[in-house]
């Protein structure tokens, strides 16, 4: 049985998602993975293929093809498939593509569908708000991995479980519930209505090690926007500018980066490794 994750949302949770991207912290948030990305690209070449796993509509990986790379977005979800199709504008459609599948699948754990589309030796693969909807993290990770070349660049994101307290805590004024969050195994997305794993960095930086990667960038998406309660001021052009240039100024900078809504690491494939055997060896 697949994941339930990666069953296809139904219309209200793409509807409430697609609400969610056009508010201003959703905005921010892609703001800003897109200038993290800028430094996972660096060193890669001007012309290369990424494959954004679990991508949903595109919203990250389908700008980058606007810039000359090559994309392919995989999701269970017709519908987000769709619109990242209708991303492109027509102008980029050779340069994307979609194809409908899950990281089962990519793992070979299910009868393949469309995979030969797919294949390995990525410079880039993005696995974005996917593994807290995945009980196994070292395989995922793993997965993730072995669709990257040696030398390329993995980057993964998840929301950061430190978050869930301090805007409990500060942004709704409950520091009971805040206390009980300290040690929970899950929280709810409102969004999608469903149990997300509270998936810790450090641990998601061991099964990257484990899987021959270096780690060599971590950052925090939505450092402090998180934690001011007046939404509305937030739609405001001008405050909403001075915000993302702090959230810029932030995103790489300790401690601040330990507290922001999301992590997200950067991370090399090592050369001549082997993932699953040095994932194996660590078990």
């Amino acid at each position: 049985m697949r994941d339930a994750a990666w069953l296809a949302p139904e219309k209200r949770h793409i509807d409430a998602w697609v609400e969610w991207q056009e508010a201003p912290w959703g905005r921010l948030r892609y703001r800003l993975v897109s200038h993290t990305l800028s430094y996972a690209l660096r060193g890669l070449g001007a012309r290369c293929r990424v494959l954004d796993i679990g991508g949903g509509d595109g919203a990250d990986s389908v700008p980058l093809a606007a810039h000359g790379h090559d994309v392919t977005v995989l999701d269970k979800s017709e519908e987000l498939l769709a619109r990242a199709a209708e991303r492109t504008g027509g102008r980029l459609a050779g340069r994307v593509r979609t194809v409908r599948a899950d990281l089962d699948e990519l793992a070979g754990r299910e009868p393949l569908v469309a995979m030969r589309d797919v294949g390995a030796g990525y410079d880039l693969v993005l696995c974005h708000n996917v593994l807290q909807y995945r009980p196994d993290l070292a395989g995922t990770v793993n997965t993730v991995v072995r669709a990257a070349r040696p030398g390329g660049v993995v980057s993964l994101l998840s929301p950061n479980p430190a978050m869930d307290v301090l805007t409990t805590a500060v942004r709704r004024c409950d520091p009971a519930n805040a206390a009980d969050l300290l040690d929970a195994e899950t929280v709810r997305s409102v969004t999608f209505e469903r149990d997300m794993l509270r998936v810790d960095a450090d641990d998601v930086a061991r099964a990257l090690a484990a899987s021959a990667c270096v780690v060599t960038h971590r950052f925090g998406i939505r450092c402090v926007t998180d934690l001011i309660a007046d939404d509305e001021r937030k739609r405001d052009p001008a405050f909403f500018a001075e915000l993302e240039r702090l959230e810029l100024a932030l995103c790489e900078r300790e401690p601040f980066v330990r507290m922001a809504r999301y992590w997200q690491l950067l991370a090399v494939r090592g050369k001549g490794d082997d993932p699953v055997r040095n994932a194996e060896r660590e078990r």
